[in-house]
């Protein structure tokens, strides 16, 4: 009777190099599907957020909620956007993003800091005179293009004003202003480098992060500019409205 034959050594590191290689082949095709899937459900919950926004608006002769009381003595127990419009989702969980790990949802002004979804602060944060304090969604140019809530930055709870609960078009360092990519006070892009953006239409898309920030008319970031020139960062090169309900302007590169 024939003896049964084993492996030999060198066939078994072959069978394990060949394994080796196809998980190294393997592997990152599974992260990309995962992040991918991720993405799709961030595009997901900020669609949900968006149509909330509009039902809320809808109960409200079309006034939308405020950014939160920026720069100005605030108790923590402030409601923020998300409690105005929570009733409306059913579902706190659409309000973290499923790739910001550090997230937590918050609805008071003690808890903004570590929100995953920033409203555009334009929509509540009077910048120029001619803007209000809360925005009529009647007055809101070009909605399908209105930057509504999009992928923030959660940072530590501290006693500035910045939190995962707004987005500027500029980040903020050391009280500077500086390029919004992953800056507190600016968006995240934390999917494939980009940001998943809700319109004040009702949907959300995906953005590359440098297609969000503001430039001047040459091109140039927008990260100091005079008072009256805070409309300038319309001119993006996705097109979008920051300052929603501001005039457009035509002349961006």
């Amino acid at each position: 009777m024939d003896k049964q034959r084993g492996f030999t050594l060198i066939e078994l590191l072959v069978v394990i190099a060949i394994i080796a290689l196809l998980a190294a082949i393997l592997f990152p095709v599974f992260a990309q599907a995962r992040a991918k899937a991720r993405q799709g459900a961030c595009v997901s919950n900020l669609t949900q957020i968006s149509k909330a926004f509009l039902m809320y608006a809808n109960d409200y002769r079309q006034m939308m909620p405020t950014v939160g009381w920026v720069f100005r003595p605030t108790p923590d127990h402030a409601p923020l956007w998300t409690a105005m419009i929570a009733p409306y989702t059913k579902n706190r969980e659409l309000f973290r993003c499923p790739e910001a790990a550090n997230a937590e949802y918050g609805e008071v002004w003690s808890q903004r800091a570590r929100l995953s979804y920033g409203l555009n602060w334009f929509w509540g944060f009077p910048y120029l005179s001619s803007m209000d304090y809360v925005v009529s969604l009647s007055k809101v140019t070009r909605p399908a293009a209105a930057i509504l809530v999009l992928d923030s930055v959660p940072i530590q709870p501290s006693s500035e004003p910045y939190g995962g609960y707004m987005v500027t078009p500029f980040g903020i360092e050391n009280r500077t202003r500086v390029l919004p990519v992953n800056k507190p006070s600016g968006y995240a892009a934390r999917h494939s480098e980009g940001v998943v953006v809700a319109f004040a239409d009702g949907h959300a898309k995906w953005f590359r992060g440098d297609q969000l920030y503001a430039r001047r008319s040459n091109g140039t970031p927008i990260l100091q500019t005079p008072i009256d020139a805070e409309n300038q960062f319309d001119c993006n090169p996705a097109k979008l409205k920051w300052a929603v309900h501001m005039r457009e302007i035509r002349d961006c590169p």
